[in-house]
């Protein structure tokens, strides 16, 4: 490609007219003078367009980031005339004083003495007050470049860039957001991040809380995750339901049938209210190891016996004696299940004779000796 001397003083040219709007605050001429760039770069060639298009993205970025901030050309002049105007009056003053110190002696001093330390306290009040103005806007200059083309800066970095520690450097950074140095600044929800510009605090907040979500649908999961030893209860439970399930469907009888019904719906219930209240698992130890498996041992004789085509008088005895036992078992498993609820029940008992209490001190429910008195009354 052919070499065009243009190109040598297009990148100052663009900095020139930014530095121009930027002083101005006057964007439209800046944007014109972008376009006349894209213009002359679509008349040279296509390297020479890549080439433009790079220049006015990193122009445009850069005009972009410095207009987060504010300008501090007032505050550094204030300062310099402070430093400027106090050095001068703590000189005076303090030659002054020193004057009048030699001279005390003589009653005509005094006033000279006193307008002398005067001038002096004044002028040290001056001094300081600039040289910390001063040393707060070089902080701010130093920032601006660690943060460079960034929108965002860990404070750790920035305090080692001015030599401070990182609680001095929030601090610092706070007051000069509310000075209004950092137009759109922000601290992150930890306070531990500086960003200067809205999108990007918004995407910082998007993603802590993102965080945040998912980390509580962890500890949710974590916290709804049955137990190991819970599970394995609440498997061979429903592993027991199956297989007397597939029992009553093996025997026909519609009396025995219906006592099968019962030991499923009563056992299911067991296992429904321990997964319930896992606290209630060790109660189902015996049901578990002896009284389930027993049922089931029991269920699988009882439907082989009745698939025998001939019924001797020794089947027909052995099938009476499981039918009576699955009535006892149906009462064991009743209880089973009625103790499990005993706490509940308990506490529902002592509920109502409360209420009924306090319902019959209000005078809203009848008492014992008012019931007493009705009934003698239609007797």
């Amino acid at each position: 490609m052919r070499y065009d001397p243009r190109w040598d003083d297009l990148g100052r040219g663009i900095q020139d007219a930014v530095d121009w709007a930027i002083g101005s605050r006057n964007y439209h001429q800046l944007n014109q003078t972008i376009r006349q760039v894209l213009d002359t770069a679509m008349d040279v060639g296509g390297e020479t367009i890549r080439k433009a298009q790079d220049t006015v993205q990193t122009v445009s970025r850069s005009v972009a980031v410095r207009k987060l901030y504010g300008t501090t050309a007032m505050k550094r002049s204030s300062a310099v005339l402070k430093t400027v105007f106090g050095s001068i009056l703590l000189g005076f003053g303090g030659l002054g004083t020193l004057g009048g110190l030699m001279t005390a002696g003589f009653i005509w001093a005094l006033p000279a003495f006193v307008l002398a330390a005067a001038m002096a306290a004044g002028g040290g009040v001056l001094l300081w007050k600039g040289t910390r103005t001063l040393g707060f806007l070089n902080r701010f200059q130093t920032y601006k470049r660690v943060l460079g083309m960034k929108t965002q800066c860990a404070l750790e970095k920035l305090a080692q860039a001015v030599g401070k520690d990182i609680p001095f450097v929030r601090k610092d950074v706070q007051k000069m957001i509310g000075a209004g140095f950092f137009l759109e600044g922000h601290l992150d929800h930890e306070q531990t991040c500086l960003i200067t510009s809205n999108a990007t605090y918004q995407q910082f907040e998007q993603a802590r809380i993102q965080l945040e979500q998912a980390r509580k649908k962890q500890a949710a999961e974590a916290a709804n995750a049955p137990d190991p030893r819970v599970k394995e209860v609440l498997d061979r439970g429903s592993d027991f339901i199956a297989q007397i399930r597939r029992c009553n469907d093996d025997i026909p009888g519609e009396e025995v049938s219906a006592k099968i019904d019962r030991i499923e719906l009563v056992v299911r219930r067991i296992f429904e209210r321990a997964k319930a209240r896992p606290e209630v698992i060790p109660d189902l130890k015996k049901l578990m190891d002896y009284y389930l498996p027993m049922t089931v041992k029991l269920l699988n004789a009882y439907a082989e016996m009745d698939a025998q085509p001939v019924q001797s008088e020794r089947i027909v005895t052995s099938k009476r004696e499981i039918e009576q036992t699955l009535d006892t078992l149906n009462l064991a498993f009743e209880k089973m299940l009625d103790d499990l609820f005993s706490d509940t029940i308990l506490d529902i008992s002592s509920d109502i004779s409360v209420l009924n209490t306090m319902l019959a001190r209000e005078g809203l429910a009848e008492d014992e000796l008012t019931k007493m008195r009705k009934q003698q009354t239609f007797e």
